[in-house]
């Protein structure tokens, strides 16, 4: 009789101690089992994932003048990208003589159509002839953190107001919308981020000959203020270097080119692109504040215009 009570106790105590074993793989299994045929609530519009919204009509669309579009809808969210739908009857990025974005009166981006587009090529990104992107954060970046570095996130950055303008000259009955690709704002990212704007750029230079030339571009070093890359597009540029205490970048057209490629960029004809983040790793851009002193310089062939276009990543209030 002992020895049948002693087994008795052996055995619950064994049940016990396997219930409290596998009772939660089998209670996380039933779980997973309901999640899978459960429904899901659905997401709020602007919290989760991106979004492409249509934004106010535009105004002026004539053959030769200034198109204006009202983006105020757009406050509230993050812009990742506007993407502009050309028609009518002859409407090319050449004929979009300038593109202007201002953020509270404030121009944050201002560049060419023909120039944008070089600049998403370079990028990556699919060109059309009928859309042009203007591209605030890094879709090919290293990770989605960095992936968003730059997007305008309205909130975090302090924007009430946005608006486009865009030049045309020499178009036909032409048309011209836009949709922006919106996310939630402030962005769940690298909060580093969050307040910094992808702006863009312009500066033409006239060399009067062929050699090597100091370029004086200028920012004022706010604290993050980021140079991701610099365009120069001209067709006599045949090599630049970039100087602080020593040089940081140095490289013919050709070297230059092969370096990018290899890292999946698309190096466009006449455009001499200094990139201190090819590889997509955001966190290498050219940090202004940890230079005193920056010195650009170009080699060309010969005479002629040279615009340099920057891409930085700044708070709104600085340059």
């Amino acid at each position: 009789m002992k020895n049948f009570l002693s087994r008795a106790v052996s055995l619950i105590a064994f049940t016990l101690a396997a219930l409290l074993l596998f009772a939660p793989l089998t209670l996380g299994a039933t779980l997973a089992r309901l999640a899978l045929v459960m429904p899901r609530p659905a997401a709020m519009p602007g919290t989760v994932g991106y979004f492409l919204v249509d934004c106010a009509p535009f105004q002026n669309v004539v053959a030769t003048g200034k198109a204006t579009a009202d983006l105020n809808s757009l406050v509230g969210r993050t812009v990742d990208r506007i993407i502009l739908t050309l028609g009518g009857g002859a409407l090319t990025k050449t004929m979009l003589t300038n593109i202007r974005l201002l953020a509270n009166e404030k121009v944050i981006f201002e560049d060419t159509g023909l120039r944008t587009d070089d600049r998403m090529e370079y990028r990556g990104e699919t060109s059309a002839a009928t859309a042009l992107i203007l591209d605030f954060n890094e879709a090919r970046a290293a990770s989605i953190a960095m992936q968003h570095a730059g997007a305008l996130d309205t909130n975090s950055a302090g924007i009430k107001k946005l608006s486009l303008e865009v030049d045309i000259a020499g178009a036909t009955t032409p048309t011209l919308s836009a949709q922006a690709l919106v996310s939630r704002s402030p962005y769940s990212g690298d909060p580093l981020y969050n307040a910094l704007l992808a702006k863009v750029m312009q500066k033409t230079f006239n060399p009067g000959g062929a050699g090597e030339f100091l370029f004086p571009v200028t920012f004022s070093r706010a604290m993050f203020s980021q140079i991701k890359r610099m365009h120069l597009f001209g067709a006599t540029v045949t090599a630049a270097r970039v100087k602080t205490n020593e040089d940081i970048f140095k490289a013919t057209d050709a070297q230059n080119d092969f370096i990018q490629t290899d890292w999946g960029r698309v190096p466009q004809a006449n455009v001499f692109t200094i990139d201190f983040c090819p590889d997509g790793n955001i966190s290498d851009a050219l940090r202004l504040q940890d230079w005193p002193t920056i010195e650009w310089y170009m080699t060309v062939s010969g005479a002629g215009n040279v615009t340099a276009v920057t891409e930085l990543l700044d708070p709104l209030a600085n340059n």
